[in-house]
């Protein structure tokens, strides 16, 4: 008897959970991004660059708009463009990113895949569908292209990984049959029981603890035995021997190849690194300079054909000067942000001493 009466109780809270929307399997699930209401200390902006990304390969012909997550009606990009003229709207340029999603959630975890993506705009007519893509179809350049990150974005993210982060703001328009579209307070429980409770988000992207960071060396006129120096003499050295690589790194662009007795002085370089924070600790990894002769940018070079040239600072190489940041410099860019010279050195404070994710606010408050 007490078995039976136990049996019960525990079907009807199983009934109650499902009924509540906290049990379910593969639900159809369509999430909003707006695009204004995305913030800083999330890292990057989805609908302010994914569509621009989605535009250019629907016009070369990579990837199919269809007219709805049915797939009946493919978009040529000719009509795509008719669509955007006639009402002065720009798919690049929309406001409101859809994610089409599956989600499936038990008493512990909740797992969530993306099937596709729809795009909306508004203009003088009213909301203006432009159709859905097959994320499966956009899947081979979502995986291998980056979006820009700003300051407390990580380095070097895919598009793939930052839909999967679930690091943006969205709002739940419809779960299954329900649409929250006229009341959408409604649907917060079922986000947050999905989302932001104890349960174990399985699949999501987390972020590594990574920066792009680009940094200037020029030649430190107080103190003569700086090591930025020497790496700067090192290359100015190499270039005047090998005149030949000056003229292939973009050197033709602004000296005489017949004038080959012309040294030129190197005044700068822009180095740019892959920086890793584990615990307190920073690593570097250098991934590509800037050389500028006689104050002109010669082209960008990777680190790994630099490496080639085997210079030597000290007894050194020059990427072990670099990682030992001895050296006098200045933070320029950090991911796609540039670094006004005033504020570097509260932005190399922020990365030395604070949370990765909130180095703008560390910035911004320590200026007040």
């Amino acid at each position: 008897m007490f078995k039976r009466f136990l049996y019960i109780v525990v079907l009807t809270l199983s009934v109650g959970e499902l009924q509540a929307g906290k049990l379910y399997t593969e639900i159809p699930a369509l999430i909003h991004l707006s695009k204004s209401e995305q913030e800083d200390t999330n890292g990057f902006n989805l609908v302010e660059y994914l569509p621009t990304l989605i535009y250019k390969k629907i016009n070369e012909g990579k990837i199919t708009l269809w007219d709805s997550p049915k797939k009946q009606v493919a978009i040529l990009p000719e009509a795509l463009k008719n669509i955007e003229s006639s009402n002065n709207v720009s798919f690049a340029r929309t406001q409101n990113l859809f994610l089409n999603e599956l989600w499936t959630s038990s008493r512990r975890k909740t797992e969530f895949v993306i099937i596709g993506l729809s795009f909306l705009s508004e203009s003088p007519k009213g909301k203006i569908s432009f159709g859905y893509i097959d994320l499966q179809e956009a899947l081979p350049f979502l995986s291998t292209e980056f979006i820009p990150c700003n300051v407390n974005g990580p380095a070097q993210l895919t598009y793939m990984n930052a839909l999967y982060s679930r690091r943006y703001n969205f709002n739940l328009l419809q779960f299954g049959v329900r649409d929250f579209t006229v009341n959408p307070a409604s649907s917060f429980s079922i986000k947050k029981d999905a989302f932001y409770s104890k349960k174990k988000v399985q699949g999501i992207y987390k972020f590594p603890n990574t920066k792009m960071v680009t940094y200037v060396i020029e030649k430190n006129v107080t103190e003569i035995n700086d090591p930025g120096t020497d790496c700067l003499k090192s290359i100015e050295k190499y270039l005047n021997d090998n005149k030949e690589v000056l003229f292939n790194i973009g050197g033709d662009k602004y000296f005489d190849y017949q004038k080959r007795l012309f040294d030129v002085t190197i005044t700068r370089i822009e180095v740019t690194e892959i920086w890793e924070k584990k615990g307190n600790v920073i690593s570097y990894k250098p991934y590509q300079i800037r050389i500028f002769a006689n104050n002109k940018p010669l082209n960008i070079i990777s680190f790994e054909d630099l490496a080639k040239w085997q210079l030597l600072i000290n007894f050194k190489t020059l990427e072990d000067v670099l990682i030992e940041k001895t050296f006098q410099y200045s933070i320029y860019k950090i991911n796609r942000d540039l670094i006004a010279y005033t504020e570097a050195a509260l932005y190399l404070k922020a990365l030395r001493d604070y949370k990765w994710t909130q180095v703008s606010n560390y910035v911004k408050y320590s200026k007040d």
